[in-house]
């Protein structure tokens, strides 16, 4: 029962309450009760896509968004959400076209002027993705995945000073955000991948090391954009030792992801070693 009664209203508190603390499975049945409920609240619709989303199933989540999407097409975030989980799935033109259709309406409109960024990115358009993401820059403030994207994409496209600036820029808000929540794994592991992206291997792994110290199993987080879990957290851990050359405990980290995730891909090349 939830806290607040028998009511749609009341499970979709809590599924977003569960959500917000990264307990995913819990917070789906809440808004799986919320539907029974009340079929009608596309607003749990929308959130079933994001926890599919952040638990990795990508092709689960577009079916929620685009039916929400569909019901309610007003609605910007659902749109925006489903053309990040087309990118997640290596659809860029349909996540621009997402990206694009929110543009025309709201052209201020700073995580899909950053979606568009991504999607030039992952077409290997290195100046496309640096300019819009400049854009989304200049459009939200100091955005660590605006900055993160920006690091990496002027580093490709040869303008190394901007990447230099926005890499340092992205590490020094997770290191305030350290600062704020030291108990807490998110700022560690995306501070490892600002290091990662420097190819400071060393540095990524004592942050990888600390944000697994820190982290819980069982949980999916999302923190400045990004999302992730206990085994990307080991993943990444994993590449920056095969990165620095210790072959050894890169295999060690390689086995105990597989003990957690059998098919895992990272995980089996990491163990092969």
């Amino acid at each position: 029962m939830a806290f607040g009664g028998e009511n749609a209203e009341s499970y979709y508190d809590e599924g977003l309450t569960a959500s917000m603390k990264g307990e995913l499975t819990q917070a789906i049945s809440f808004f799986e009760q919320a539907i029974r409920m009340d079929s009608s609240m596309s607003a749990a619709y929308h959130q079933l896509g994001r926890c599919y989303f952040r638990m990795g199933k990508i092709k689960k989540s577009v079916a929620f968004f685009q039916q929400v999407a569909q019901a309610k097409p007003k609605l910007i975030p659902p749109q925006v959400d489903l053309g990040y989980a087309f990118l997640k799935l290596d659809e860029v033109n349909r996540a621009r076209d997402c990206f694009d259709a929110v543009l025309q309406r709201k052209p201020m409109h700073a995580r899909a002027q950053l979606g568009l960024a991504m999607c030039a990115y992952a077409e290997s358009n290195w100046d496309a993705a640096v300019e819009l993401a400049l854009s989304a820059v200049a459009q939200s403030g100091a955005n660590f995945a605006a900055f993160y994207l920006l690091g990496r994409s002027a580093n490709l496209a040869g303008r190394l000073q901007v990447s230099v600036e926005y890499l340092q820029r992205a590490e020094a808000l997770m290191s305030k955000a350290i600062e704020t929540s030291p108990e807490q794994p998110e700022a560690y592991f995306l501070r490892g991948e600002v290091f990662f992206a420097q190819q400071n291997f060393a540095k990524a792994v004592e942050n990888y090391a600390a944000a697994i110290e820190k982290a819980q199993r069982d949980q999916y987080y999302v923190s400045f954009g990004e999302h992730f879990s206990y085994i990307d957290i080991l993943a990444k851990k994993g590449l920056a030792l095969q990165r620095l050359g210790e072959n050894a405990e890169a295999v060690a980290m390689g086995q105990e992801i597989l003990k957690l995730a059998p098919e895992h891909t990272i995980g089996k090349m990491l163990a092969e070693l």
